[in-house]
């Protein structure tokens, strides 16, 4: 479910990946690449929808290398931690209503 303001991530262009694609046979010309991995790193290349796809598959090449998914990532860590907080909360609420009913105020530590 996407929120109206949310700004999707970028995507390649078309520019992009014919310059990480130079990039790719620039090395394999210097010798950095063999030519099996020049055609799997291309075709990973042109697979790349963001930034972050196309920096991977070009070897850090282009693109970059932030990821353009970090606030939603940050949000459902923060809704993970929330959730944990909030059922160690209702488990610690629950024993204690439970060692009042069955011994009493004289039975808790406190």
């Amino acid at each position: 479910m996407a929120k109206q303001d949310e700004v999707p991530p970028p995507l390649v262009t078309l520019e992009e990946t014919r310059a990480a694609e130079a990039a790719l046979r620039q090395a394999a010309d210097n010798g950095e690449l063999r030519a099996a991995e020049l055609d799997r790193r291309i075709t990973a290349v042109k697979r790349a929808t963001t930034p972050r796809e196309l920096w991977k598959a070009s070897g850090g090449r282009a693109g970059s290398r932030r990821r353009s998914d970090l606030p939603q990532l940050r949000n459902a860590t923060w809704a993970m931690i929330a959730t944990v907080v909030f059922a160690l909360v209702a488990m610690v609420v629950v024993l204690w209503g439970t060692i009042i009913y069955q011994g009493g105020r004289d039975a808790l530590p406190f």
